[in-house]
């Protein structure tokens, strides 16, 4: 998925997806140095989601041990 950089107002960038709706985004979320007219590939890192998954599930584990 594709997001633009519409324009940026105060501390929220304001960004038009694909299908040309457009969603509010503050700075902080974004990577440091986004201007306007950058272009973001928005991804899932299914590898990773799994990696934390198991992390997470150890913990808790670990955690709740009898």
């Amino acid at each position: 998925m594709k997001w633009i950089i519409d324009r940026i107002e105060n501390d929220t960038a304001v960004c038009e997806i694909e299908d040309g709706t457009t969603i509010d985004v503050h700075l902080n979320a974004l990577p440091k140095g986004i201007k306007e007219s950058d272009v973001l590939n928005i991804s899932v890192d299914t590898a990773e989601t799994e990696n934390r998954k198991k992390k997470i599930s150890k913990l808790m584990n670990d955690l709740f041990k009898d």
